[in-house]
C-alpha cells in the first residue's frame, strides 16, 4: 500500500511538473496568445450552459408554460441573448484556434532549436550509439507535446468547469440523473487511460523499426545511391525489406487498435444509454404534467452536455497523461550525460608541441582496444606523417587530439600540459582539420568555405585565396553565380554538382580558410587525381613552412612533405623516423613503400612512382 501511494505521489508530482513546464514555456513564448487561448477555451463552455437556460425559458414561453408581460419582447430578448451567446462563442473559439496555431508554431520552433542545441552539444560517442539515435528520434517526434499539453490542460479546465456547472444544475432537478451519468462514464475513462499508455509504449518499442523504414525509404531518393540501386537492380529488394518491416509494425498496431476500438465502443454505449433513459424519464414527466417542455429540453440537453463534458474531461486527462509521458521521454535525453567534461581553465594562445604519452583507448561499448601504449612527440613547427594499414588507429589519434573522446590510459599534452586542462573552445580554435569523411553542405560555394571560421573578418578575397589553396580554380570558373552558387541541386535548381574529388578540394579549402596554429589533414588526397594531388602537396609545402602539421596519407610516396614519419600497426607505434631512415631500416614502412613502388616499375627501368594502394584508417 505504501509503495502504491508513493508511486501515485511520484506520478502526480511528475504530472504537475510537466504542466508547470508547459505553462512557463507558453507564457515565455507569448503572454498574449496564452491569455487568448485561455479565453477561447474557458468561456464557450460557460456560455453553452447559459444558452441552454435561455432556451428552456424560450420553449416554456412559446408553449405557454411561462406567462410573461410583453411576451413578444421577452421572446425577442431571449432570442437576442441566445444569438449574442452563439456569436460570442464562435468568435472566442476562432480566436482560440488562431492563438493555438500561432503559439504551437512558436513553441515548436523554440523546442526544435533546443533539440538542435542539445544534439550539437552531445558527445561524439553517442552518434555511434543506436539507443541514443532511437531516443533522439523519439524526442524530435514528440517536440510538439509541450504545446499540446498546455492545450489539453486548458481543455481539461474548461471541461471541469462545464462538468461542475452542469452537474449542479442537473442535480437540482434529479440527483439520480447526475450520478447515473457519472457512473456510466467511469468505465470508458478507465479504459481510455489504459490504452493511452499501451499505445505510447508501443510507439516507443517501434521507434527502431520506424527508423529502419525511414532509412530504406531515404535510400531510394538519395542521390548518392540512385546509380548503385539501378545497377544492382535492388529496388525490389529494398521495397521488400521495407514491406516486411512495415507489416510487422502494422500488425502490432492493428492488434492494439482493434482491442482499443472494441472496448471503447462497448463502454461508451453506457453513457449514451443512460442519457437516453433520462430523456425517456423526462418525456413521461412532461406527459404527466410534472414538467414542462422547456424542462425536457433543458435537462435532456444538460444530460447530454454532462456526458460531453465528462468525455472531454476524460479525453483531455488521457491526452495530458499521454503528453506527460512524452515530456518524460524528452527529459530522459538528459541521461546521456557528456563524458568529455569541459572543466579546463587554461588558455591556449598557440600550439607549440604535441605529445602522446603511453596513450590507450577503446571506443565506448566495444571493449576492444584501438590504441595501446602509443607514444610520440610533434616538435614546434614540425610536419609529421602518420601511416599504417586500415584500422591502425590514425583517425582515432586525431579524434583524441581534438578531445572528441578522452583517452582511457596515458596523457595527451600540448605545450607540456594535459589537454584536459584547456578549455575545449581554446583547444579547438587552434586547430584546422580536414577529416577523411568530410561532408559537403548544400550551401553556397562561399558559405561552404566561410563556415569553418564564421568569426573571421574579411571578404571575398580571403575566400578566393582559400579556394586557390585548395585547387578549386576550375570549380569557381564553372560556378554561374561565383561564390553565391549553391552546391548540389538538393535545394537549388541551378546548384552546382561536383565530383567526389572536387568536393574534397572544397573541404580542403575550408580547412585552409580557418585560422589556426596547427593543421591536421586526415587523408587529404584520397579522392584527388594525380595532377591535383601533386599540386596540392606542392602548395602544402609552401603553406606549411614553419607550421605544426599532422597528416595521414595512404600514398607513401607523397609523404616527402613530412619531416618525420610515425608508422602504426594494430594500434601501436612500430616505427618512427625520417623517410630516409625508415627506408634504410627495411622495416614495415619500407615494405609498404615497396608494394606501391612495384606497381609503377616499368620493365627495364628503375623508376619510382606513387600508387593507390589503400592504407587508410576508416
Amino acid at each position: 500500500m505504501k509503495r502504491r501511494r508513493h508511486r501515485l505521489r511520484q506520478g502526480a508530482a511528475a504530472f504537475w511538473d510537466a504542466v508547470k513546464t508547459c505553462v512557463v514555456l507558453s507564457w515565455e513564448a507569448s503572454p498574449f496568445y496564452t491569455l487568448l487561448r485561455l479565453a477561447g477555451s474557458l468561456f464557450p463552455s460557460l456560455l453553452a450552459v447559459l444558452s441552454s437556460l435561455l432556451g428552456k425559458y424560450l420553449l416554456d414561453l412559446l408553449a405557454g408554460a411561462w406567462v410573461a408581460g410583453g411576451a413578444l419582447q421577452a421572446a425577442a430578448a431571449l432570442l437576442g441573448g441566445m444569438l449574442a451567446i452563439s456569436l460570442g462563442s464562435a468568435a472566442l473559439r476562432k480566436a482560440g484556434q488562431y492563438a493555438q496555431a500561432m503559439q504551437e508554431d512558436i513553441l515548436g520552433g523554440r523546442l526544435s532549436l533546443k533539440m538542435m542545441e542539445k544534439a550539437s552539444a552531445a558527445d561524439i560517442e553517442y552518434f555511434d550509439n543506436p539507443e541514443y539515435y532511437d531516443r533522439l528520434t523519439t524526442c524530435m517526434r514528440d517536440v510538439p507535446a509541450l504545446g499540446y499539453l498546455l492545450w489539453n490542460v486548458l481543455e481539461a479546465l474548461s471541461a471541469s468547469i462545464s462538468f461542475v456547472t452542469v452537474f449542479l444544475i442537473l442535480a437540482r432537478e434529479n440527483t439520480a440523473y447526475s450520478l447515473i451519468m457519472l457512473a456510466a462514464a467511469v468505465p470508458a475513462s478507465i479504459a481510455s487511460a489504459r490504452y493511452v499508455k499501451l499505445v505510447y509504449q508501443l510507439s516507443l518499442d517501434q521507434i527502431n523499426g520506424e527508423r529502419r523504414k525511414s532509412y530504406l525509404q531515404s535510400l531510394t531518393i538519395d542521390r548518392a545511391y540512385v546509380k548503385s540501386i539501378r545497377l544492382f537492380g535492388i529496388g525490389g529488394y529494398l521495397r521488400e525489406k521495407y514491406r516486411r518491416i512495415w507489416k510487422g509494425l502494422f500488425e502490432e498496431r492493428k492488434r492494439v487498435s482493434r482491442s482499443r476500438t472494441v472496448w471503447t465502443i462497448c463502454l461508451e454505449c453506457l453513457p449514451e444509454a443512460a442519457a437516453t433513459g433520462i430523456g425517456i424519464s423526462l418525456a413521461f414527466q412532461v406527459l404527466g404534467g410534472r414538467a414542462t417542455v422547456g424542462d425536457y429540453s433543458l435537462y435532456s440537453g444538460l444530460a447530454a452536455q454532462l456526458w460531453g463534458s465528462i468525455y472531454m474531461l476524460s479525453s483531455a486527462a488521457m491526452q495530458i497523461l499521454d503528453d506527460q509521458l512524452k515530456i518524460k521521454n524528452l527529459k530522459s535525453l538528459d541521461q546521456f550525460g557528456n563524458h568529455v567534461a569541459d572543466t579546463g581553465k587554461r588558455l591556449l594562445p598557440r600550439v607549440e608541441t604535441i605529445e602522446f604519452d603511453h596513450v590507450g583507448f577503446a571506443y565506448p561499448g566495444t571493449g576492444k582496444p584501438v590504441l595501446t601504449d602509443v607514444s610520440f612527440q610533434v616538435r614546434p613547427g614540425e610536419r609529421m606523417a602518420l601511416v599504417g594499414l586500415n584500422g591502425a588507429g590514425k583517425s582515432t589519434l586525431v579524434k583524441l587530439l581534438l578531445r572528441f573522446y578522452d583517452v582511457d590510459a596515458g596523457q595527451i599534452r600540448i605545450n607540456g600540459a594535459d589537454i584536459r586542462e584547456y578549455r575545449l573552445s581554446e583547444l579547438w580554435k587552434n586547430f584546422s582539420v580536414y577529416f577523411q569523411d568530410e561532408p559537403s553542405y548544400s550551401f553556397s560555394l562561399g558559405e561552404n568555405i566561410r563556415i569553418s571560421d564564421l568569426a573571421r573578418e574579411g571578404g571575398a578575397a580571403e575566400v578566393l585565396e582559400a579556394l586557390e589553396a585548395g585547387g578549386c580554380g576550375g570549380i569557381l570558373e564553372a560556378a554561374p553565380k561565383g561564390l553565391d552558387t549553391g552546391l548540389t541541386r538538393i535545394l537549388e535548381e541551378d546548384g552546382l554538382e561536383l565530383s567526389i574529388g572536387q568536393y574534397q578540394k572544397v573541404a580542403l579549402a575550408r580547412a585552409f580558410f580557418r585560422r589556426h596554429t596547427a593543421l591536421v589533414l586526415d587523408e587529404p588526397s584520397s579522392s584527388l587525381d594525380p595532377r591535383a594531388e601533386h599540386l596540392l602537396f606542392g602548395r602544402l609545402k609552401e603553406m606549411t613552412e614553419g607550421k605544426t602539421v599532422l597528416f595521414t596519407s595512404h600514398r607513401l610516396t607523397n609523404i616527402s612533405l613530412a619531416e618525420r614519419v610515425i608508422v602504426l600497426e594494430h594500434g601501436r607505434v612500430i616505427e618512427a623516423g625520417t623517410q630516409e631512415e625508415l627506408l634504410a631500416a627495411g622495416g614495415r614502412f619500407a615494405e609498404l613503400f615497396r608494394y606501391q613502388q612495384e606497381h609503377f616499375l616499368v620493365p627495364g627501368r628503375e623508376e619510382r612512382g606513387g600508387n593507390h594502394a589503400d592504407c587508410t584508417d576508416r
